[in-house]
């Protein structure tokens, strides 16, 4: 049996799926280049924007031709290579016309009514104060989101390449059972990491978090119920990225301490804590399982979040005094609740959880995962089928 070629086979729509990933994160961020400098130009007056935009339309144009179609055509059969070229060249191009449109569009808008675009909402007094910030910050997150639409485009486009590619590839039934197996790890993985795009510890994110738990707490209370996973827990919607905007919240206040050095504690870095401490106090106390996250939670959210865009001093005043950040000789005020572990506890004990849950997996699936290696060896003639009988019996 040919190890390597089946091995390869397993692992092909994993390839595939990474190139094609890799090859549009590359295009989003030429499109956040142009998007971000494009606006700048036509709203802000500024001819050297323009240029940049312009280059940035040039660079963008040559990578498409000169790499992007390329690469991806270069897993399929050299006849119909030229040919799928042309196909991946312009409908990249199609899809970045489309995505600079519609950036173009929403980020000279003010956009504060919630509906389907919760990531993308700020409040009208975020807006007045600094729109130039909002629009740019507006099209960072729309690519944000973009790029978790690309790792939904990588899968699509491993799951063509079984009806267009593979048949060139290979004749061999065994090939073809085992890349669709592949191509179900790589279904199985698209989830994550779309979470984990969105998940990425920075204040984009953090924005974009804030923004998602104030749209979903503002639905109906028969939409939140729908939302929430367990029902004795009315926030599990929110509870779990709530405790994220904690931690990003700590890691903010570590990076304004790292920049004012171990002597002299930042004054912004105890605003931040205070807040992820307000945060935890109410994740952990009785009021959260009483239905909606309460008003005052999302008012100290809403200007935390205007505060971190805009730097307005009216906000960091109204949070200094709402969450009493500094006791009366001005040092920041004892947190009530302890801040999360560190990474590597975290990820231990994560990872800890993780094996205890698979091995929970494992013996509740085991004779359905016996059986299902057992058609698999029967497929590659490594078994017989009297065994395979007696393995299902």
């Amino acid at each position: 049996m040919d190890w390597p070629r089946i091995a390869l086979a397993f692992a092909l729509p994993s390839i595939i799926a990474l190139a094609t990933f890799i090859v549009l994160a590359v295009q989003i961020l030429l499109l956040l280049f142009f998007e971000t400098r494009i606006a700048s130009a036509v709203l802000d007056k500024k001819p050297l924007d323009f240029i940049l935009a312009m280059f940035a339309v040039s660079l963008s144009s040559q990578y498409v031709r000169e790499i992007a179609g390329p690469l991806l055509a270069a897993f399929y059969p050299e006849d119909a290579r030229e040919s799928t070229e042309q196909s991946f060249v312009f409908g990249i191009a199609a899809v970045s016309i489309f995505h600079s449109l519609v950036a173009f569009h929403y980020s000279i808008s003010r956009v504060t009514a919630f509906k389907r675009r919760s990531l993308l909402v700020f409040p009208e007094e975020v807006y007045e104060k600094d729109p130039a910030t909002v629009r740019q910050l507006w099209i960072k997150i729309f690519c944000l989101i973009g790029l978790t639409s690309m790792v939904l485009a990588a899968v699509f486009h491993s799951s063509m390449y079984s009806l267009t590619g593979l048949h060139a590839w290979s004749a061999n039934a065994n090939v073809t059972v085992l890349y669709l197996l592949g191509m179900a790890v790589v279904a199985y993985c698209m989830q994550p990491i779309r979470e984990a795009i969105l998940r990425f510890p920075s204040s984009l994110v953090l924005i974009a978090k804030i923004n998602q738990i104030i749209a979903q707490n503002a639905k109906p209370i028969e939409v939140r119920r729908s939302l929430s996973t367990r029902k004795s827990d009315p926030i599990s919607w929110a509870r779990k990225e709530l405790l994220h905007v904690s931690r990003m919240l700590e890691r903010l206040a570590r990076q304004e301490d790292s920049v004012s050095g171990p002597d002299a504690p930042h004054p912004i870095a105890a605003i931040y804590r205070a807040t992820a401490d307000e945060v935890r106090q109410y994740c952990s106390s009785p009021k959260s399982i009483e239905g909606a996250i309460p008003a005052t939670l999302i008012t100290t959210l809403k200007m935390t979040q205007g505060f971190m865009i805009t730097g307005d001093a009216t906000w960091r005043k109204q949070l200094i005094k709402r969450l009493q950040v500094f006791d009366e000789d001005g040092a920041p005020r004892t947190l009530k609740t302890a801040p999360a572990a560190g990474t590597t506890l975290r990820t231990a004990t994560s990872g800890a959880r993780l094996l205890d849950r698979s091995l929970v997996w494992l013996q509740s699936r085991w004779a359905a995962i016996l059986a299902v290696i057992a058609i698999i060896a029967f497929a590659f003639g490594a078994i017989d089928i009297e065994t395979l009988l007696g393995v299902s019996a």
